[in-house]
């Protein structure tokens, strides 16, 4: 047996903060909102990132202190002016060769961390049916 894809990451909210926390990825991250399967609970949202998701849950357990999602984009001034924009600090991460990146916080105090990547990376399947990260230009 072994793990072959991640298919969402879960992150929390207190139920006095979904609509903020929900608008806050749809608005400032420009997550695509998508349609919640029948049988999962009424409140929070899913959003599709590639073929991810992150799911908006409620719980009046929030995060602890140093658990985070990491998000790639692709024009990452673009992201720090938007979030700034929107009020968001933006507390700058340790150097990390072939990679930009910060961290912030959603309203409820999930931390994510974003990151822009030097070279594209585009995620292949190897004849093991693992996934393999392979830079733009190899392919």
């Amino acid at each position: 047996m072994k793990v072959v894809s991640l298919e969402h990451v879960s992150i929390t909210s207190p139920e006095d903060l979904e609509e903020e926390v929900v608008s806050w990825y749809r608005d400032c991250l420009e997550l695509q909102e998508m349609e919640k399967p029948e049988g999962t609970r009424a409140k929070g949202a899913w959003f599709r990132i590639g073929d991810q998701q992150l799911h908006v849950t409620i719980d009046e357990h929030n995060p602890p202190k140093v658990s985070h999602v990491g998000l790639i984009v692709d024009d990452f001034g673009e992201i720090v002016e938007r979030l700034r924009g929107s009020g968001c600090h933006i507390e700058q991460a340790a150097p990390t060769p072939g990679r930009r990146r910060f961290y912030t916080r959603d309203p409820a105090g999930n931390r994510i961390e974003i990151i822009s990547l030097d070279e594209p990376v585009r995620i292949v399947a190897s004849e093991q049916g693992d996934t393999v990260g392979v830079k733009a230009e190899e392919s």
